[in-house]
């Protein structure tokens, strides 16, 4: 009980500091509760570093998978010797060579102009009858008060089916109708006009646009539609004519991005071995533990600091989990591919390790994994993409994405995953466990302060009770002496 109707008496009769009394017993009471709360932070700090980790080796599960694919070692680079008259990319399937190429002709649409005036069936602006027209077969009608605004409307409304959009200029009273696509398909054709006194209908003629025309090594004109085609999965973008030039073509492995993908994977792999191995080597200051809230109070933000990054240190130092991770990637990376061939490890391209103390972080040699890409290509491919079913072995790629996916599963069974909104990790669970701790903990903390304030009162109550007694019998032996 806290005393009658819950009051509490604070040394009203006793003098003393009830308040601070409690507060005190209550301070070693909570030390209970703190140490748990400390355990909570611990775990919660140890499950953050392993998802850490794990993003990691995403990051790098990433790279293996790009390396794992043949058209990433596929892509071709096309340079042109005149990029005024043409440019273009190539695809992974086309020729490596050097082709002369003539641009003869662009592509181009069709453009119609009429001019309007008041004494051809529009004044001010608006049209005065209205009627119908077919515009390269599709009908558009128009009604007599349309301005020349509406009238453009109309026909963009239907531009889908015509391939023809309109546009005015009421300055200098042009009406344009222009095609929007291009080649010899392209055309304007005004049919089954009811207008006979409109002008921008009557001066317009029929007509097509043209075909972008080039030769290729010499050989027969070849036509496009547009300026933009795919030939010879070479995908040209033509930009000016010039019948008179040609201009030079060179398509041949994209090997710069190729070194960038593989320098993408070694710099994702040493991130994720100095991470491990970093955790694991962490120094444990182990008379460092998490902060209370009462403590952190006290104390100034940058001390905050310094001592948690002390506390939060060498949480996972050790950890048997990450050492079997470690061992596991170096030796996925380090140890031959079976089968035949030059080129049946990555030192044999290039790429080594060095010393101890590095790590276990790879090393490009450039020169020589250029040299081996060039040299064979299909052998470097076949490092890294090989799989049991084709090749009868998994090659570095394949089997580090396996490797990496069992080790991620394993790292999200330990410490969950952050886009998780129920975490059944084993840290999860043993943090849902401290939290249950803590709340029957603070629950019998209540109990235990109600208790003590309850002791307090009914003492302050009983020293009330004796000086009310002591204060009578001094009134009545006064009296008598009296």
């Amino acid at each position: 009980m806290a005393g009658i109707s819950g009051i509490r008496f604070g040394g009203i009769a006793s003098g003393l500091d009830t308040e601070s009394i409690v507060r005190q017993l209550m301070q070693v009471e909570r030390m209970k509760v703190d140490r748990y709360a400390q355990k909570k932070q611990t775990l919660e700090w140890k499950r953050d570093d392993y998802r850490d980790i794990n993003t990691k080796l995403l990051a790098l599960r990433n790279s293996a998978f790009d390396l794992q694919l043949q058209g990433s070692f596929l892509g071709k680079k096309t340079t042109s010797s005149d990029e005024t008259l043409l440019q273009a990319t190539a695809n992974a399937n086309a020729v490596e060579g050097r082709f002369e190429i003539v641009v003869k002709q662009l592509a181009s649409g069709i453009t119609q102009e009429s001019n309007y005036t008041s004494d051809t069936g529009i004044v001010d602006d608006k049209l005065v009858a209205g009627g119908s027209f077919k515009l390269n077969g599709v009908q558009i009608s128009l009604s007599a008060g349309d301005s020349v605004a509406v009238i453009a409307a109309k026909i963009n409304e239907v531009a889908d089916q015509t391939n023809v959009k309109a546009t005015y200029d009421t300055d200098k009273n042009l009406f344009y109708l222009m095609s929007t696509n291009t080649g010899s398909e392209a055309a304007i054709n005004i049919s089954d006009s009811q207008f006979s006194d409109v002008s921008f209908l009557q001066n317009v003629s029929s007509g097509s646009g043209q075909n972008a025309i080039i030769t290729f090594n010499g050989g027969m004109d070849i036509e496009f539609a547009s300026n933009q085609f795919t030939f010879n999965n070479i995908n040209f973008n033509l930009k000016k004519a010039d019948p008179g030039a040609t201009v030079n073509l060179a398509v041949e492995s994209d090997l710069d991005a190729i070194v960038d993908k593989i320098k993408a994977f070694v710099e994702n792999y040493n991130s994720v071995m100095e991470k491990i191995n970093g955790k694991l080597t962490e120094k444990r200051y182990r008379d460092y533990p998490p902060l209370t809230d009462e403590q952190k109070a006290d104390m100034k933000e940058s001390d905050i600091e310094k001592w948690e990054e002390r506390a939060r240190s060498g949480l996972l130092s050790g950890d048997t989990l990450l050492s079997g991770l470690y061992s596991n990637i170096r030796m996925t990376t380090s140890s031959a591919i079976d089968g035949e061939g030059k080129y049946r490890t990555l030192s044999s391209i290039g790429i080594t390790t060095l010393a101890w103390y590095d790590q276990g972080k790879l090393h490009i040699d450039e020169e020589k994994l250029r040299s081996a890409l060039t040299e064979d290509m299909d052998g470097v491919i076949r490092l890294f993409t090989a799989t049991k079913e084709a090749d009868g072995s998994d090659g570095i790629a394949t089997r580090l994405h396996s490797t990496l996916s069992n080790s991620m599963k394993s790292i999200t069974e330990k410490a969950g995953s952050a886009s998780s909104l129920v975490d059944q990790s084993f840290l999860g669970k043993e943090i849902d466990d401290v939290n249950d701790r803590i709340q029957q903990m603070e629950d019998h903390l209540l109990r235990v302060e109600q208790r003590y304030w309850a002791q307090f009162t009914a003492m302050e109550s009983a020293l009330q009770q004796m000086q009310s007694q002591s204060d009578w019998l001094n009134a009545q032996l006064g009296g008598m002496s009296s």
